[in-house]
C-alpha cells in the first residue's frame, strides 16, 4: 500500500517538473561537471557522520570499520523502507550481535532518533531564523510555550490511566520498566564520557550539513549562487516536507520542495531541477548498488 501511495506521489509531484524539460537539458549543457564531481564525496562523508552518531549512542567501544559498512547497508535499507525502520532494524541487529543487551540495543538506535530529530529541528530554527533576518527581512517566531501544558496533561492522564489498571500495571511493569532501566543506563554511559558526546554531537550534526553542503555544490554546478544559509533553509524546509510522506527517502515529496523552494529564491526552474535531480542522483540512489555491496559484505563476515 505504502509503495503504491509512493509512486503516485512521485507522479504527480516530480513528473509536472518535467514540464520545462527544454530548460533542463540546456541546464544540463552549460554544467560545470567539476562541481557535479564535487558533490560525490558526500555520499561516503554522510555515512561517516553516521557512523559517529552509531558510535556516540552506545557506552560500549565498537569498531569503526565494521560500524560504517552497517551504515551504509543501513542507507540502502531505507530506501526501500518508509520513514527509516529498515536502517533502524539493522543497526539493532548489529548491536544485538556484538553482545549488547537487546534494552540497551533498542535504547542506542532510540536515542539515534532522538538526536536526529533534535539536531533537525535546532538547524531548521537556525537556517531559517538567519535566512529570514538577513534575506527576507521575515522572523521565525515559535510559540512553543502553548503546547507545554496539553503535552504535560496528556502524559499525566496516559500515566494515570496504565497506573490505575491491572494490565496498564503490568504493561508498566513487564515491559516499560525494562525498557527504561536499560534506556537510562545507555543514556548515562553515553553522557559521563565527553568522547561519545563528542561523537554523538559531531554525527547528528555533520549529517545534515554534509547534505546542505551537497545541495549548494549542485546548484553552484548549474549556474546559481545560493548563499550557503539559504541552501539550508531550503534543504530543511523539504526535508520537513519529505519527512510526512510515507514514502522511502521523502522520494518525490523531497525532490518537490527542493525545486519549489530553489525557484522560490529566484534559481532559473531548469537549473534548480538538474540540480535536483544530480544532487538525490549522487546522495540518494547512489546508496542503493553501494549499499546493497555493503549489505553483502556486513552479513558474510557476521555481523549482522
Amino acid at each position: 500500500m505504502f509503495g503504491l501511495v509512493g509512486a503516485f506521489l512521485v507522479l504527480y509531484l516530480v513528473l509536472p517538473q518535467f514540464a520545462s524539460a527544454p530548460a533542463v537539458v540546456a541546464a544540463l549543457r552549460k554544467a560545470d561537471w567539476w562541481w557535479v564531481l564535487a558533490v560525490l564525496p558526500v555520499t561516503f562523508i554522510s555515512q561517516v557522520f553516521s557512523t559517529c552518531l552509531q558510535l556516540g549512542t552506545i557506552p560500549a567501544r565498537l569498531l569503526f570499520g565494521p560500524t560504517y559498512g552497517v551504515q551504509f547497508a543501513s542507507s540502502f535499507l531505507n530506501r526501500i523502507t518508509p520513514n527509516n525502520v529498515g536502517g533502524m532494524a539493522l543497526n539493532l541487529r548489529y548491536l544485538q550481535k556484538t553482545g549488547i543487551e537487546t534494552g540497551a540495543a533498542t535504547a542506542s538506535v532510540g536515542l539515534q532518533s532522538l538526536v536526529s530529530a533534535v539536531s533537525n529541528a535546532v538547524l531548521a530554527a537556525w537556517f531559517f531564523a538567519w535566512a529570514g533576518r538577513h534575506h527576507t527581512g521575515v522572523h521565525l517566531h515559535v510559540p512553543a510555550g502553548r503546547y507545554v501544558l496539553p503535552a504535560i496533561a496528556l502524559a499525566l492522564a496516559a500515566g494515570g490511566l496504565l497506573g490505575v489498571t491491572p494490565a496498564g500495571r503490568r504493561f508498566l511493569r513487564e515491559k516499560v520498566w525494562p525498557f527504561l532501566r536499560a534506556a537510562g543506563s545507555t543514556v548515562t554511559g553515553v553522557a559521563s564520557d565527553p568522547a561519545k558526546l563528542a561523537l554523538l554531537v559531531t554525527g547528528a550534526l555533520g549529517l545534515p550539513l554534509v547534505q546542505v553542503v551537497g545541495l549548494a555544490l549542485s546548484v553552484r554546478a548549474f549556474g546559481g549562487d545560493l548563499p550557503f544559509v539559504q541552501a539550508g533553509a531550503v534543504y530543511m524546509a523539504a526535508r520537513l516536507v519529505a519527512n510526512a510522506a510515507p514514502v522511502p527517502g521523502g522520494l518525490g515529496a523531497l525532490e518537490a520542495g527542493l525545486i519549489a523552494g530553489l525557484t522560490a529564491l529566484g534559481v532559473a526552474a531548469g537549473a534548480a531541477t538538474s540540480a535536483v535531480l544530480v544532487y538525490r542522483l549522487l546522495t540518494f540512489w547512489l546508496n542503493v548498488p553501494l549499499g546493497a555491496l555493503a549489505l553483502r559484505a556486513v552479513q558474510r563476515k557476521g555481523y549482522v
